[in-house]
């Protein structure tokens, strides 16, 4: 978009590019220049003609096409553009003059807050400045004291909703605890025994095919990788 003294344009329209091209066909880019910029200073058309308007969006000259002469825009693209910047205008109004009570502060706060990077911060000052008061609340002095003295104590939480099963027994993280175990015993069963076990859990079908699986793999492993 360029600027000048009195208009700001932005991308031509397909009805401001169709009035231009009928004065700039043929030419070369040197000797089209002179041609354009009288073109948008209006030089090029009878101002009597009333068909010949200024797009009310892209600002170029456009001939209006329309029966009754009533277009303010020299495309379709200009006229949606120019009703999606009156919408959002309005919405902007509207926002600006809502009362305080029917806003949401605190989802408006988080669109302006960038969360998902590795360093959040807040596009707006006056959002960051409405959520300074809602900091982490430090613990007490002696709070580190309470924590030390309830690890050396054992201390198990229990809350006033939870059975009183053993169930609600809840461990302080960190904390380590003295845990006595039984003897250990190991046992070592037969071959017979191990067919037998698999044999009534799976079945002689089953375990014949399973062996086989197992053989045929064997067989595979050492022909391949040795």
């Amino acid at each position: 978009m360029t600027k000048t003294a009195k208009t700001a344009y932005k991308n031509p329209g397909t009805g401001a590019i169709e009035f231009a091209r009928q004065h700039v066909e043929g030419l070369t880019i040197k000797e089209a220049l002179p041609v354009i910029e009288r073109l948008l200073k209006g030089k090029l058309h009878d101002p009597a003609d009333k068909r010949i308007k200024r797009c009310a969006y892209c600002d170029y000259y456009y001939r209006d096409k329309t029966r009754p002469n009533n277009s303010k825009t020299c495309s379709r693209e200009c006229k949606i553009a120019i009703d999606t910047l009156k919408r959002a205008k309005k919405r902007a109004d509207a926002a600006l003059l809502k009362p305080e009570k029917d806003r949401d502060i605190k989802k408006e706060m988080y669109t302006y807050y960038a969360y998902w990077l590795e360093y959040p911060y807040y596009i707006s000052e006056h959002y960051m400045l409405r959520r300074a008061h809602n900091h982490e609340r430090p613990f007490a002095p002696d709070k580190l004291a309470q924590i030390d003295a309830a690890k050396q104590r054992g201390y198990k939480r229990k809350g006033y909703a939870r059975p009183t099963d053993g169930s609600d027994k809840v461990h302080v993280r960190g904390l380590r605890y003295k845990h006595s175990y039984g003897e250990v015993t190991t046992t070592q069963m037969e071959r017979t025994e191990i067919d037998q076990y698999l044999i009534g859990k799976y079945g002689d079908k089953k375990l014949k095919m399973e062996r086989w699986r197992a053989v045929q793999f064997a067989a595979v492993k050492s022909a391949y990788i040795g």
